[in-house]
């Protein structure tokens, strides 16, 4: 069984090795390191997420479920610090979907890119 410990090191192990937009790297990293100093609760919790949503999905890019389920517990200060520019994922976390600096409507996506958006959101609610 995984601690939550083993959350932290295995999604600070993947953000690090997966082939991503550099950005999205280190502003993982750095929500990593934020939480990791004024919310440990949260980061383990974030972490948890994380690595639930990516290994419940077999067969499918895991890297939008993993970002999504990291990011699913921040604010909206939080997102407009380390989300800034990562449409996609602000666009698959439920509470923040709306914010006013995300221009990803899933309205205004492919169905494939929509659906995988209504995936992720409701995998993360029924976490919540």
């Amino acid at each position: 069984m995984n601690t939550p410990d083993d959350d932290i090191d295995w999604v600070r192990h993947v953000n690090g090795r997966w082939i991503v937009r550099e950005s999205l790297r280190k502003d993982a990293a750095a929500f990593l390191d934020y939480l990791s100093a004024t919310d440990p609760d949260r980061l383990r919790e974030s972490c948890r997420r994380a690595r639930v949503l990516t290994s419940t999905h077999p067969g499918e890019d895991p890297k939008p479920w993993f970002y999504s389920g990291l990011f699913s517990l921040s604010s909206e200060e939080e997102a407009a610090r380390y989300l800034k520019g990562h449409d996609f994922t602000i666009a698959c976390i439920p509470r923040l979907a709306e914010i006013s600096f995300c221009a990803l409507r899933v309205d205004e996506v492919r169905p494939d890119t929509a659906d995988k958006i209504q995936r992720i959101r409701a995998a993360l609610e029924a976490m919540d």
